[in-house]
């Protein structure tokens, strides 16, 4: 039975690699918003798909998705009646399935989208792949082939076609249900992005949010070892993973105090890396260009720096 007291207020939508974990830590620091202690259930997007036609890292993240709407109201049962409910699932932008879900069960949802210049995002990708020892292939320069994986698995490029992923929110929403911001516009002034948001979504004013840590930082990992014992790869971090309950996990690691302390760990051990211009510019030509332009017109954004 479906209780619309158990439902989202709003959501974040995505793209990955483009803020939306640092709005979700931004959002769950305010007491009037309650965000799920699980972030990405991505019950929109895997609730009516077909499992069969999934593979690689996407069935992983299927199997441990919210399938069902009874599952998927327990995660506001801690909400209290003044808070509005909120979660930040990727797939919101990235499954064709999304938006229609979304509208059948709240009709009247607030929605949040945070881009990224499409290269930089599918570049920061391959970092958080190679920082994992997850790559689908050795090389960045292989996303210039489009019959290979970097153009089958939604995560990849895919993701960074936001125009194609956002049309069918504003086809179904009223456009004053949507906003859409730009990931240099939240690290210029965090302040002001949150305080438009909190007007957005219905409540107050708060100026006590902790802005300092920098969520999922990646780069070259510097030594393996001290990756699999205290780094983003650590054995411990694995274990407690592994006994603790899921939901338990991911509001332990929403404490400012722990992010700080496992942003510190993972950044010690880790070198920046760079894309190298010729290839970032040859990227946005040939791949992402005309998309660009396309999500220009659709959210009114001016987008000419990203070209």
């Amino acid at each position: 039975m479906i209780n619309p007291e158990l439902l989202p207020d709003f959501l974040i939508i995505g793209a990955g690699k483009s803020g939306t974990t640092s709005l979700d830590h931004y959002l769950s620091q305010h007491p009037e918003i309650f965000m799920t202690r699980m972030k990405e259930p991505d019950f929109f997007g895997y609730e009516t798909i077909d499992a069969t036609k999934l593979f690689g890292p996407e069935k992983e993240h299927y199997q441990r998705a919210i399938k069902t709407i009874d599952e998927y109201q327990k995660l506001y049962l801690d909400a209290e009646p003044h808070q509005k409910k909120g979660e930040t699932s990727n797939t919101n932008l990235s499954s064709p399935l999304a938006a229609g879900r979304i509208k059948h069960y709240v009709p009247d949802a607030k929605l949040i989208a945070i881009f990224r210049q499409p290269t930089k995002r599918l570049f920061s990708r391959y970092m958080h792949l190679h920082l994992i020892n997850e790559l689908p292939t050795p090389e960045f320069t292989d996303v210039l082939d489009r019959e290979s994986v970097w153009w089958h698995r939604k995560d990849l490029v895919p993701e960074g076609f936001y125009s194609r992923n956002l049309a069918p929110y504003y086809d179904l929403f009223p456009r004053e249900n949507i906003k859409v911001y730009l990931t240099e516009e939240l690290h210029k002034d965090p302040a002001a992005i949150m305080n438009d948001i909190y007007e957005f979504i219905g409540v107050g004013p708060y100026d006590e949010i902790d802005f300092s840590v920098i969520s999922n930082k990646s780069g070259i990992v510097k030594n393996r070892f001290y990756d699999l014992t205290l780094g983003s790869n650590s054995i411990i971090k694995k274990a407690v993973k592994a006994v603790l309950p899921e939901s338990f996990f991911y509001e332990l690691t929403r404490y400012p105090q722990i992010k700080k302390i496992t942003q510190y760990l993972n950044g010690i051990n880790l070198k920046p890396a760079s894309l190298d211009p010729e290839l970032y510019q040859k990227i946005t030509t040939e791949v992402y260009s005309e998309d660009i332009k396309a999500l220009e017109k659709l959210t009114g954004k001016d987008l000419k720096h990203w070209l």
